[in-house]
């Protein structure tokens, strides 16, 4: 039973820049809130969602995969990093967006060419900014091994 709920606030930061996904799902940009559920299957599914699922599913599994780092819901590994290339060139900025996060999570330098285009070059203001903040992420991560 799900019920539409509206955010005009973060419930974890109390910041307004609250992201809707869809009906039921919203994100916070600024903390990585979310009203989702944990997704319990392996990363498989959340994968096959983002490679095949239609634009709610491939919007849930990217924004998913914003949560790595996190004990509990750790869901993607270096391994995963060619569909999560994919995924960049997707029709959806939303899914664009949390795939771009997510590279720089991961710090997945073979991703570094695809995020510095779209940083440049995307039409959303949303997918420019995250994937700046995946390159920033991936250059500082091999900045502090060499």
């Amino acid at each position: 039973m799900n019920q539409q709920q509206e955010f005009g606030e973060c419930p974890a930061c109390g910041n307004a820049n609250v992201h809707r996904l869809d009906e039921n799902a919203w994100f916070c940009l600024e903390c990585d809130w979310d009203n989702l559920i944990a997704i319990s299957a392996g990363n498989d599914e959340l994968l096959a969602s983002l490679r095949y699922g239609d634009l709610h599913s491939r919007r849930i599994a990217a924004q998913a995969l914003i949560n790595i780092g996190d004990a509990a819901r750790h869901l993607a590994t270096v391994s995963d990093t060619a569909t999560l290339l994919e995924a960049l060139d997707d029709e959806d900025e939303d899914v664009r967006y949390f795939v771009a996060v997510a590279l720089g999570k991961l710090e997945a330098s073979p991703g570094l060419q695809k995020l510095k285009q779209l940083a440049r070059n995307d039409a959303s203001a949303l997918v420019r900014e995250g994937a700046q903040t995946a390159i920033e992420q991936i250059e500082s991560c091999h900045l502090s091994t060499d």
